[in-house]
């Protein structure tokens, strides 16, 4: 415990938080103004990130003039610019409902920066919702109680380093419970922060491109979106000078672990793959396919959770085959753009050219018995059974006498080939957990297979 951070408070102060999951959260009184029928109105509002029955941020205008009066007024409104006097910012509104003494307005987008654009950010918070209660090297301790009778409590924390960049994601003392009590909808679990390794301040515009790649990055981390929200920009004297409201792509409901490579008991890994991250972020070459296939990659994921594993494995190979275009085309031109269009290689060719450049094993791992227990003719590689039984989906014609577990298995393998690619192309040389060989709760955590197949149970 003396190597670690010992403290009576978060290490990151909160600028929002909740006691309970789908609590809303006050944003305070804004001035507004909107135009109606031929009418300025100039009014106070109370914003408000509220979370059932949906996620929205509202707007409430109090009014004398009755209910009754502005419910008629509105009626068939469909889009009304609201803007916030103060900081001279407009987004378009939709009316949401006419309220006991007032109406209520909620944002089209459903995040919007309510703040100028400025270039004295120093530091910068965020909120991340949903996140699992992690653990890692760089945790801290923090106190709790009085002495006598004084306490501690490990608290998760990362640090990930990258383009000068330095993003701390800390738990609060209330992170475990909240995580623990979170059955459906959304609940702050961490802050984050964000700053310059040499101190200097940035722009709104780079902390936003900073804030992207973020939560890109924790979405691959997990298979779902994970969004660093609520950010707000501090200069160098503790004033705000950016904030952006709302939710983006953030998953409601606490996370299952079923497609991911990432094991909250090892929060290291957070810092360990997100320098090589951000390198692809950074690059032209790579940036839209990274983005694209990762849109894909968690479709994936949510279809095999609630739509189904036909659906996941579809997009799954999606994915894989925009990554082996980038990768032996684009990147390092092992073969010609000809050898990927109609009449060159065949699907499953594709994937094994991807795979076997990176040193991922095409054979079907031995814990997946079902595909290993195909009648007749066997697959020859993990990559033909994951194209075939894909090809069976999406051509009714071609049908295959597989057996049920043979569909959810090739859908398994399928993610794990993307976790492989993606984390190959991080340039992660560590640790991860191996989805084939995890099943009944017990978690495979394997070197990755380039480095040495030396297998240890979590």
């Amino acid at each position: 415990m003396s190597d670690r951070i010992v403290t009576d408070k978060p290490i990151i102060d909160p600028v929002y938080s909740q006691n309970a999951p789908n609590q809303s959260i006050d944003l305070g009184q804004v001035a507004v103004r909107f135009d109606f029928q031929g009418t300025t109105y100039n009014e106070v509002a109370s914003a408000a990130m509220d979370f059932l029955p949906d996620h929205k941020l509202r707007f409430t205008i109090p009014f004398d003039d009755g209910q009754s009066v502005w419910k008629a007024k509105l009626s068939g409104i469909l889009q009304i610019p609201l803007t916030l006097a103060k900081q001279n910012v407009t987004f378009d509104c939709s009316y949401v409902s006419t309220l006991r003494g007032g109406i209520a307005f909620s944002p089209m987008n459903s995040a919007v920066t309510v703040t100028q654009p400025c270039s004295t950010i120093s530091t910068a918070t965020f909120h991340l919702f949903n996140f699992p209660d992690f653990h890692s090297p760089e945790d801290y301790i923090l106190t709790t109680g009085e002495p006598p009778l004084q306490g501690f409590k490990t608290c998760g924390r990362a640090i990930l380093k990258a383009d000068d960049w330095i993003i701390t994601i800390a738990a609060t003392e209330r992170t475990d419970q909240l995580d623990k009590r979170l059955l459906d909808g959304y609940v702050i679990t961490h802050i984050g922060q964000i700053v310059r390794e040499d101190g200097a301040t940035f722009t709104s515009e780079q902390l936003d491109d900073v804030l992207a790649c973020l939560c890109y990055f924790l979405s691959f981390t997990l298979g779902r979106w994970v969004g660093a929200e609520l950010p707000v920009g501090f200069d160098g004297s503790g004033n705000r000078v950016f904030e952006r409201w709302g939710m983006g792509r953030t998953t409601q409901g606490p996370w299952e672990s079923f497609c991911s490579w990432f094991h909250p008991l090892h929060g290291e890994l957070l810092s360990q793959v997100f320098p090589g991250f951000m390198r692809m972020w950074k690059s032209e070459l790579w940036h839209t396919p990274l983005t694209h296939a990762l849109y894909w990659y968690v479709g994936a994921c949510k279809g095999g959770a609630g739509i189904g594993v036909d659906t996941g494995l579809i997009l799954a190979q999606a994915a894989l085959e925009l990554l082996a275009w980038n990768y032996c085309v684009q990147d390092r031109k092992m073969v010609s753009s000809q050898a990927f269009r109609r009449n060159g290689l065949r699907a499953s060719d594709k994937l094994r050219l991807l795979a076997s450049s990176m040193d991922i094993p095409l054979a079907i791992p031995s814990d997946l018995l079902a595909l290993h227990g195909r009648p007749g003719k066997k697959w020859e590689d993990g990559m033909e059974a994951i194209t075939s039984i894909r090809n069976s989906l999406v051509h009714p014609d071609n049908q295959l006498a597989v057996s049920s577990d043979s569909y959810a298995e090739a859908y398994r393998l399928s993610l794990w080939c993307i976790n492989l690619v993606l984390l190959r192309l991080c340039n992660h040389n560590g640790r991860y957990v191996n989805l084939p060989a995890t099943s009944g709760g017990l978690v495979t955590f394997d070197l990755v297979p380039w480095v040495k197949n030396d297998s240890t149970k979590a």
